[in-house]
């Protein structure tokens, strides 16, 4: 970075935080948090092309700005992300620029625990998705950033490189399933007996169906049996218990078969993974 460049961004934080002639060293706490406020009390789903533009600008500069001073803003955007009075886009714009900020794991943690408290209709379903898969395949607990979409029953991402869209269903295991399934099974299943949307019904009867166990089973079956569900979702459930393996069979033990699908999941999402994902599942099946 030059120092035409550096000192530009000086002056940004010039205006910014301090009001007058002042260093990044001496950004108040107080000031950063007013600046937060001012530039985040906004849904982008609200404006309109050239307020959302304006506000774009807005935000560029002020990831310029926390990229040219780092040491000085970690500090203050990690107590912001803390701060519940913040508003929920923040929670997610700010989340990704701690994302690009800092390595370390515990702002790692720190940015998935604040993405799902986003409103998901001001975000990009495709951003979110690859994002919670990231910390997915590299170890962190997703759960709750994966079952965040549950509330957003049109939640729908589209992965340009492969030309694929998918629904909450599988956005849903993409976000759980590179982990091992005795990670989430109970938590799906819990999920399930709360759950009144019939589209989310369907997301979660899935997700379980493909964990391939009978926690995941017997949780479909009641389901299947529930009198206030509806028909469509009932016939769901019973087509789900249905389902064979066919000829699908392998030599591999089943510990073997959920090893090499979790490590698939960890791949990029593909519709060839997808298809990969479906096989192995269906040998899974076959030794049930």
């Amino acid at each position: 970075m030059t120092s035409r460049i550096k000192a530009s961004l000086s002056a940004i934080a010039l205006v910014l935080f301090t009001g007058g002639p002042a260093a990044a060293e001496s950004i108040s706490a107080a000031a950063f948090h007013s600046k937060v406020v001012s530039l985040y009390s906004f849904e982008p789903r609200t404006l309109g092309k050239e307020s959302l533009q304006a506000k774009s600008n807005e935000l560029d500069e002020f990831w310029s700005f926390a990229k040219a001073n780092v040491q000085e803003v970690l500090p203050l955007l990690r107590s912001e992300l803390g701060n519940p009075s913040n508003s929920s886009f923040f929670f997610y714009d700010g989340a990704k620029l701690l994302f690009a900020l800092s390595k370390d794991k515990a702002d790692q943690a720190l940015v998935l625990r604040s993405l799902p408290r986003a409103d998901l209709r001001s975000v990009q379903h495709s951003d979110y998705l690859t994002t919670i898969h990231w910390f997915a395949r590299n170890g962190f607990d997703t759960r709750e950033a994966a079952f965040r979409i549950l509330a957003f029953p049109d939640f729908k991402a589209f992965i340009p490189q492969h030309v694929l869209t998918l629904g909450q269903d599988y956005s849903l295991i993409y976000m759980l399933f590179p982990s091992r399934e005795s990670t989430y099974v109970a938590d799906l299943a819990e999920r399930l007996q709360g759950e009144v949307d019939a589209q989310s019904q369907r997301s979660l009867l899935l997700a379980l169906w493909y964990t391939v166990t009978p926690t995941g089973v017997a949780a479909i079956k009641n389901f299947s049996e529930e009198p206030s569900a509806t028909t469509e979702n009932v016939l769901y459930a019973r087509e789900l218990l249905s389902r064979r393996a066919g000829l699908s069979i392998s030599l591999s033990s089943d510990g073997s078969l959920r090893e090499e699908r979790t490590k698939l999941m960890q791949r990029p999402i593909s519709d060839e993974a997808l298809l990969e994902f479906d096989t192995l599942t269906m040998k899974l099946l076959a030794k049930q």
